[in-house]
């Protein structure tokens, strides 16, 4: 399913659709640059992919800005062996590529849930940062916050026992999920159990063991199609506990 998604404006509720990455661009943005007239002229072309699509493979050329329209992919990475190792979590507003430049991948991106990708012109991107005030700092914001994420993730993979681990990767994907879907509340996490065990380092034996106790607690629930976290709070007071304790 292939539409053009070029008829929206900032503030106007005539549209397709918006893409979240433009409005999370537009959110970093000074108030000068949020309403220009070139800002609110580029239009994207969406693409609606199933659970477990490539959507981007390891070596490839990217022509074109991908950014997550809605649903949930990852950053992989083939080792030698055959196994995957998950660099990290995509959810509505990321970008795919690492920059706006074309560029070649170094790893591979794949659909967790079915998908929504909002494609954009590089060089209309490559245009509007040279026009459009605080363009190019939103940018490099947007791409620092994954780096910080990844980070984060590789400290936690050399640093953390089992149980930290678990806890700051429900924290990371419930509060992100939470801000991409503008709800509050309950969030639900649409990834399985052995997928998220494997994104840090664990057998799904470990990663469940150590849920069943956090649902017994009711901080969380478990589905066949991934985890329901009740209360973020609790979370991050179990987490505040955890430090406390080692």
């Amino acid at each position: 399913m292939i539409f053009n998604g070029i008829c929206w404006r900032w503030g106007s509720q005539k549209m397709h659709h918006v893409s979240p990455f433009m409005r999370r661009v537009g959110q970093l943005l000074p108030s000068s640059g949020r309403t220009s007239p070139v800002l609110e002229s580029i239009g994207f072309r969406s693409t609606c992919l199933e659970k477990g699509s490539e959507i981007l493979g390891a070596g490839k050329t990217v022509r074109h800005v991908l950014t997550i329209g809605h649903g949930l992919a990852m950053r992989y990475r083939l080792l030698p062996d055959g196994s995957r190792q998950v660099i990290m979590f995509l959810a509505a507003g990321d970008i795919c590529n690492p920059h706006i430049y074309p560029t070649v991948m170094d790893h591979g991106i794949a659909a967790v849930t079915a998908v929504r990708i909002d494609r954009f012109d590089c060089e209309s991107l490559i245009g509007l940062s040279n026009s459009v005030v605080g363009l190019n700092q939103a940018l490099w914001t947007l791409a620092e916050e994954q780096n910080a994420i990844m980070r984060n993730h590789i400290t936690s993979l050399g640093r953390s026992d089992a149980r930290a681990r678990v806890i700051m990767l429900l924290k990371e994907l419930s509060l992100r999920l939470s801000v991409a879907g503008g709800q509050a509340g309950p969030v639900f996490i649409p990834v399985t159990q052995s997928l998220l065990a494997d994104a840090i380092g664990l057998t799904h034996i470990h990663f469940n063991r150590i849920i069943g106790d956090m649902g017994k607690r009711g901080i969380i629930a478990t589905s066949r199609g991934g985890i329901l976290v009740n209360s973020i709070s609790k979370l991050e007071k179990l987490g505040e506990e955890l430090v406390a304790a080692a």
